[in-house]
């Protein structure tokens, strides 16, 4: 239980908006069963994943997991989503939200003076701790490499990028 984080990637399809992949996706199953013209144009995207004993098909992909880093789930729900913090969001993410982030992750880790001016943590139910200690830097090295490897290879031209929570 507590703070989970994630950026995932959806594929842009021909054809379809936004909207419709997403919903595309939420019933894949049924349109799968019908072999229509949307799950055609679904099946190229369609990965299969396994992990212990479970397994499953999506056209989501996880490209960057979180946990209880609550002053980067901040920034998301801050900068992406009004500062309206609810448990089961998802918001796409630009480049330039990359971009921005990442910025703020090296800012953070230069100076060291006044993180909580510049990713401050957010207080939550079983959100982690909010001191501005060595698992707060951490958690800002590691999110700043990330961002760095997803602002080089990460395709915008042809997947979306998005970011979701649960906790």
């Amino acid at each position: 239980m507590g703070l989970d984080m994630y950026l995932v990637s959806l594929p842009k399809i021909t054809g379809m908006d936004y909207d419709e992949i997403v919903l595309a996706s939420a019933q894949m199953s049924k349109h799968k069963a019908d072999q229509d013209e949307i799950y055609e144009k679904l099946k190229p995207h369609i990965k299969h994943f396994k992990e212990y004993d479970s397994s499953w098909s999506s056209i989501y992909e996880e490209v960057a997991y979180w946990r209880k880093a609550n002053q980067i789930h901040n920034w998301f729900v801050e900068t992406l989503h009004n500062g309206e913090d609810d448990p089961l969001f998802t918001q796409e993410v630009t480049k330039e939200n990359l971009l921005d982030l990442n910025n703020l992750c090296l800012q953070v880790l230069k100076e060291k003076d006044s993180p909580c001016n510049i990713l401050p943590t957010r207080p939550g139910c079983f959100f982690g701790n909010l001191s501005y200690d060595s698992y707060y830097y951490r958690e800002i090295a590691e999110t700043q490499a990330l961002l760095a490897a997803l602002i080089k290879h990460f395709n915008f031209e042809t997947h979306y990028l998005l970011y979701q929570c649960s906790w």
